[in-house]
């Protein structure tokens, strides 16, 4: 029996899910192969034996699983495999208080998909690894995330003993939390068809870069790109964090008051009040219900539409001293933590 672990990684906790089980799995004889879902394209993989073990670890973005994951796990041939899941939450400590975070379709999805591919499903565990959304919370004490690695530690351990000895291991707050995720589900996909691509307009730098082209060539979906020394980030971005967490100088920024003004910008211009709405009372005049069958797929290329010309125009805005200040000033981000995993140092080498 084989074990193969595909881990999306942006911080390193999907990452230290991955290398974790590989090393339970290499002390108890097991062959590994373990690899990392990055780039545009992932070298084709082959379909797994019957009596392989088949495992995914990623992040939760927006209550979904990143974009690339899926597509990844959608591209994944067919099988018969047993599969499991590890999906990192934003987990938080307050005093001795840890707090979880919610998977929404971050786990059901890829379920749902992978028993249509034939695979059989062993397990899954929500891993409430340290938060890293640095855009909007300071990164976590090293105390506080030795804490909460120590819990998960744990229950990592205890998912593998039971898929070691061919058992089911779906933990009581994975079940218990259904319910939820399920309610929470209409966010997710309006994060992975809308949000995604107007958060990444708000990442920016500040006087502090000095062009390294770090955080553009560590990004793992090759979002960013360097022009005229500065990085300009595009819609393929992820909002993995890594460029935020990993900059030596902390010059990269998610500006706050590029997400209200992108947001209520959005709202404005594909709401029923709005020129989409508009078009769409119009039409519907006219076509009746048929309309609605325009008015989604609009939606769609408005946001990336507009998500396209904001990531150019706050790149083309912030070579421009004062904007580049205003941006810099309005972002408490200066005097915040960044965060990596112990031991990932920004790599996707295994």
């Amino acid at each position: 029996m084989m074990l193969r672990v595909h881990y999306f990684t942006g911080t390193g906790n999907s990452w230290w899910a991955a290398k974790r089980i590989a090393g339970l799995a290499d002390r108890d004889g097991m062959k590994i192969e373990i690899s990392a879902v990055s780039g545009r394209k992932s070298a084709p993989v082959a379909s797994p034996k019957r009596d392989d073990l088949v495992g995914f670890s990623y992040p939760t973005h927006g209550f979904c699983l990143p974009w690339r994951m899926l597509k990844f796990i959608l591209a994944y041939p067919r099988g018969r495999a047993r599969t499991f899941l590890v999906n990192n939450r934003a987990g938080l400590k307050f005093g001795r208080i840890f707090t979880p975070g919610i998977s929404g379709i971050a786990v059901l999805l890829p379920m749902l998909i992978l028993r249509l591919k034939g695979y059989r499903l062993a397990g899954t565990l929500p891993l409430d690894t340290p938060s890293n959304w640095v855009a909007v919370h300071p990164g976590l004490s090293p105390r506080a995330v030795d804490a909460i690695f120590t819990r998960r530690k744990g229950e990592v351990d205890a998912m593998w003993r039971k898929l070691a000895e061919h058992k089911h291991s779906f933990p009581l707050k994975f079940l218990l939390m259904i319910p939820v995720d399920i309610l929470v589900s209409p966010i997710s996909l309006a994060y992975i068809a809308f949000g995604r691509f107007l958060l990444t307009a708000t990442y920016t730098t500040d006087a502090g870069c000095d062009g390294c082209g770090l955080c553009a060539s560590q990004c793992p979906v090759g979002a960013i790109r360097m022009v005229q020394g500065k990085p300009r980030w595009t819609i393929r971005c992820e909002s993995c964090m890594r460029c935020l967490n990993i900059c030596p100088h902390r010059a990269v920024h998610g500006s706050w008051i590029l997400m209200i003004l992108f947001s209520w910008g959005l709202f404005w211009l594909t709401g029923f009040s709005g020129p989409l709405g508009f078009a769409w009372k119009a039409i519907h005049r006219f076509a009746g219900g048929w309309s609605d069958l325009l008015l989604y797929p609009a939606w769609w290329i408005m946001t990336m539409a507009l998500s396209w010309l904001l990531c150019y125009s706050v790149a083309l805005l912030n070579r421009w001293k004062p904007v580049a200040w205003i941006l810099a000033v309005t972002t408490p981000m200066h005097f915040w933590r960044r965060y990596l995993a112990p031991g990932f140092k920004g790599k996707e080498k295994a």
